[in-house]
C-alpha cells in the first residue's frame, strides 16, 4: 500500500509541470503541503501503533511534525519521543524519514546517566544523511536540530 501511495503521489507532485523544467527554488503547493500533511500523520498513527505499550507507570510523550520539500519531491516527517524508562531512566529519540517511503535520513538517541548530569551525557546516536551527501555524524542535540533544519527543513 505504501509503495502504491509513493507511486501516485510522485506522479501528482510532478504532473504539473508538464515536463517543463523549472527555473529557481520550487515552491510546494499547498494541495503538496496538504498531502504531505496527511500522510506523516498517517505514518506516525502507524509506528505510534506498532510500539508496544509499556504497563509501568511512566509518562511518555510522542509527536511528529512534517515538511514537504518540492525540490527533490519528499515529505519528510521527523518523529520525537521522550520515554521515562523506569529507576529514574529517561530516553529522547528523534528520527526523519520519508513519510511514504519510511527511509531514514537522521536520527538521534540520547539516555540518562545516574550519575552523569542530562548536560555531561553524550547522545549514543547522532547522525544525519543529507541526500546524496556522506553521513554527518554530530555531537548534540542542538547540532542534530541545525543539521535536519538544514538539509530537510523539518524542524521541532
Amino acid at each position: 500500500m505504501r509503495i502504491l501511495l509513493a507511486v501516485v503521489a510522485a506522479f501528482f507532485f510532478t504532473s504539473g509541470a508538464h515536463g517543463q523544467e523549472t527555473q529557481g527554488p520550487r515552491q510546494a503547493t499547498l494541495t503538496q503541503q496538504k498531502m504531505c500533511a496527511d500522510q506523516a500523520k498517517r505514518a506516525f498513527h502507524e509506528m505510534d501503533a506498532a510500539e508496544p505499550k509499556r504497563k509501568h507507570n511512566s509518562v511518555d510523550s510522542t509527536d511528529y511534525t512534517s515538511h514537504y520539500d518540492a525540490k527533490v519531491n519528499v515529505c519528510y516527517i521527523m518523529t520525537s519521543s521522550v520515554l521515562y524508562l523506569g529507576n529514574g531512566t529517561e530516553s529522547v529519540g528523534r528520527v526523519v524519514s520519508d513519510a511514504f517511503e519510511g527511509r531514514v535520513y537522521a536520527s538521534y538517541l540520547w539516555l540518562s546517566d545516574k550519575v552523569k548530569k542530562y548536560w555531561e551525557v553524550k547522545p549514543v546516536d547522532c547522525s544525519v544523511k543529507p541526500r546524496g551527501q556522506p553521513e554527518i555524524t554530530c555531537k548534540d542535540s542542538d547540532e542534530f536540530e541545525q543539521l535536519v533544519d538544514k538539509y530537510f527543513g523539518v524542524a521541532r
